[in-house]
């Protein structure tokens, strides 16, 4: 199956609970169209561009050639295991570093928080994502067919299930993988739930790092950022992050 066609199945799934019980009412149809644009970019120039940064990387990882089931499964489980632990920092690091979260902010200005929201992401972020976790961690467990599928498969499943506008509480699960109210948290605009719960799939990072909020069970607070709106006209959007940086440089000449 495609990345495009798994997106798919994935957004009708989240889609028809999103639909039968969700944790914000009264979504519009506009907002998603604009994560949809947005998603696009990501995955047609970000997309793109990663394809390119895998071709120019000086090393090609190790062929692993294990067969079978189990192996196929332990290798995808390590995959995304290591990739969610360096997201983790790297995830962290957006929203320490100003420069970093000019590229991030797009994906926390959405008020409407929904499935889509999952490739409402500067195209930018995409390639970097490429270069700093998923290539680094390919090198290190080697490239394994079928595990790598696998493997993007389930980071597609967490990576929309987390922010599927879903009123779904885990109860005890919480603490073992990310789900929409967790992830709802880390996208809140209130001030007790700033910088909390980073990691994408696994929480015992965020549990072992100290950041780490355990929801009330009917906690689904407002999501956005003030300093970007949801609605922020499309070109203007695109050009912040440069803005921004332009702003940082400049003062320095």
């Amino acid at each position: 199956m495609s990345e495009a066609a798994m997106i798919g199945v994935f957004f009708v799934v989240f889609g028809f609970f999103e639909y039968v019980h969700p944790a914000q009412a009264g979504q519009g149809l506009t907002g998603r169209v604009r994560n949809i644009c947005y998603g696009a970019l990501v995955l047609g120039v970000g997309a793109t561009i990663s394809a390119w940064v895998f071709y120019l990387l000086p090393l090609s990882p190790r062929l692993r050639d294990e067969t079978g089931v189990l192996a196929t499964l332990v290798y995808a489980v390590a995959y995304v295991l290591a990739a969610d632990l360096m997201f983790y920092w790297y995830h962290r690091a957006q929203h320490r570093f100003r420069s970093m979260w000019a590229l991030h902010e797009l994906h926390h200005s959405d008020s409407e928080l929904n499935v889509l929201s999952s490739y409402r992401t500067y195209w930018l972020d995409y390639p970097i994502q490429t270069l700093v976790i998923h290539a680094p961690v390919l090198f290190i467990l080697g490239y394994h067919p079928k595990g790598l599928v696998l493997a993007a498969a389930l980071a597609t499943f967490f990576l929309m299930f987390s922010h599927a506008n879903w009123h779904l509480s885990l109860g005890r699960l919480t603490t073992v993988v990310v789900g929409p109210q967790l992830h709802r948290i880390h996208h809140s605009n209130l001030p007790n739930h700033r910088d909390k719960n980073f990691a994408q799939v696994f929480p015992v990072f965020d549990i072992l790092f100290g950041t780490y909020y355990a929801p009330q069970t009917s906690e689904f607070p407002p999501t956005g950022t003030p300093t970007l709106t949801s609605d922020a006209a499309f070109a203007r959007t695109l050009l912040r992050p440069f803005k921004i940086w332009t702003d940082m440089v400049r003062p320095r000449f």
